[in-house]
């Protein structure tokens, strides 16, 4: 690696690794996405002033604590909501949000869709397993892949597709990857992040601990890349790609949707300078010292 990029990502770990001791488990993919995020931040040329990282919560929600710079850690599905109010109140921010699969596609689904369908200028990366990590293994909405027999009950939830949802939403950026290969993952997060418009970027990333069925070697038998003549732009030839894929029982890595943003500058909100001139924070600032 030139030096110049090992200096460029090191900002992006200067008082955070010290500071925050890792508690994934080894081995998990979400490692691969921290790299993959430390690596795009560092191709984007981004600072730590530049961008504010909204985590969800569970493992993935973690991400935040190993990364230098602003970060915000609300309730359960509500990661989307406050990168959303971020992003109204100051356009000029680069917002993220990194979640996983139990966050967006439980109990967050309608700020996943809501947001899909808002289409603002922010980058989603879900860390997908299959499984809520932190609360020991249960199923969550995305479970059930590579079983053709899966039946929903209580304790397994029915199976959501979020490529599927995100392009019956609206969302104008879907792409795929996979933890075993980071600089795949690191490329998508770059194209999503340059993406004017809502981006989703839906990365399997293995969960060692509890999904037995979902592993690496089980990922590399069944992902494949878009095929090079697929037309990302054209709607209709996203839906038929994930058909063809789902027949052949196969997961498409890659851009599967992109279309151009067609919607005008977003503007900062108004705060009415007026009713501001004579407000003071002293005894907000009292509260939190």
């Amino acid at each position: 690696m030139p030096e110049a990029t090992q200096v460029a990502r090191s900002v992006w770990e200067q008082n955070a690794a010290p500071r925050h001791r890792i508690q994934w488990c080894p081995g998990c993919g979400d490692y691969a996405v921290l790299n993959a995020v430390k690596a795009a931040l560092t191709t984007l040329e981004l600072t730590p002033s530049e961008l504010l990282l909204v985590g969800g919560i569970g493992c993935s929600g973690q991400i935040r604590n190993y990364l230098n710079g602003n970060s915000f850690y609300g309730t359960h599905g509500g990661a989307l909501a406050y990168a959303l109010g971020a992003k109204m109140a100051n356009p000029e921010l680069t917002v993220m949000v990194m979640a996983g699969d139990g966050d967006t596609l439980a109990i967050g689904i309608e700020n996943f869709v809501h947001v899909c369908r808002r289409d603002p200028d922010i980058t989603l990366v879900i860390m997908n397993n299959g499984v809520y990590g932190l609360t020991k293994g249960q199923d969550s909405p995305s479970a059930g892949l590579g079983q053709p027999d899966w039946k929903a009950s209580e304790e397994h939830p029915p199976f959501i597709d979020p490529v599927e949802i995100a392009l019956a939403s609206g969302a104008t950026f879907i792409a795929q990857s996979f933890s075993g290969d980071p600089k795949h993952v690191s490329q998508m997060i770059v194209e999503g992040v340059r993406h004017r418009g809502f981006a989703v970027v839906n990365d399997f990333s293995p969960c060692v601990t509890y999904n037995k069925l979902n592993t690496y070697d089980w990922f590399r038998a069944h992902v494949e890349p878009v095929p090079e003549g697929h037309d990302p732009s054209n709607k209709e030839a996203a839906w038929e790609l994930t058909r063809d894929f789902k027949r052949r029982e196969k997961l498409p890595l890659g851009i599967v949707y992109r279309r151009p943003h067609t919607k005008g500058e977003a503007k900062r909100l108004p705060l009415w300078p007026q009713e501001l001139t004579q407000t003071s924070i002293e005894r907000l600032l009292k509260r939190l010292r």
